[in-house]
């Protein structure tokens, strides 16, 4: 990683913006917050379940003055003129779930060698069941792999109105390289598997 952590502190006008979605989120969700968050005194992916739209929101508020900055579906991110405008704005990065392109893999590495932070849906889509995991894409594992940043496992439980938002936070893991010989689809399976069960091990933590 070449930025450093200073470069990734919001300015004014954006801690303007995270400073009203935090008196939003932290009236109406009241967010309880399980495990130990993690100082983002490093590039960081967050891993996460995707069980809501608000998912990505309630973990970037706990991180008031921070770059912090979700990967959306491009489909949603050009689904209408509020959120072409606003997605921008949040600094989402869009992946394009329609056609196999890598732009997302390198806007997604430009921005953590700036010593920001992102928000990943390994899932590739929200799981309206609420609550187990979905099977997991391997373009997770790819970007840790290709940018060195360590994954910090998520698990986000189905919220309803007027109860608390809970989110469990597991311990941050390091996927290294694949050893000699090993052919990098079998690696990335292994490592998705690995990252899947972190957050699968969540669950539990937010029924307490």
């Amino acid at each position: 990683m070449s930025g450093s952590i200073k470069e990734a502190r919001l300015g004014l006008p954006e801690r303007l913006l995270r400073g009203f979605a935090y008196c939003l989120v932290h009236t109406v969700q009241r967010p309880d917050v399980r495990g130990v968050k993690p100082p983002l005194d490093e590039p960081t992916i967050f891993a996460c379940n995707h069980v809501g739209l608000m998912d990505p929101v309630v973990l970037m508020v706990e991180y008031y003055d921070m770059m912090v900055r979700p990967l959306v579906a491009k489909d949603y991110f050009d689904k209408n003129a509020f959120t072409r405008h606003f997605y921008p704005i949040a600094q989402c990065i869009p992946i394009d779930r329609r056609k196999a392109s890598t732009q997302w893999l390198q806007d997604s590495i430009s921005a953590l060698q700036k010593g920001e932070s992102l928000i990943i849906y390994p899932e590739g889509t929200r799981n309206k069941a609420g609550s187990g995991l979905l099977p997991f894409h391997t373009g997770t594992a790819l970007l840790a792999a290709e940018s060195g940043a360590r994954i910090v496992p998520v698990y986000n439980a189905m919220w309803h109105f007027p109860h608390r938002y809970r989110l469990a936070i597991g311990e941050p893991l390091r996927l290294g390289t694949p050893g000699p010989g090993k052919p990098q689809s079998e690696w990335l399976r292994e490592q998705t598997e690995k990252i899947r069960s972190a957050i699968a091990a969540l669950e539990e933590i937010v029924k307490i």
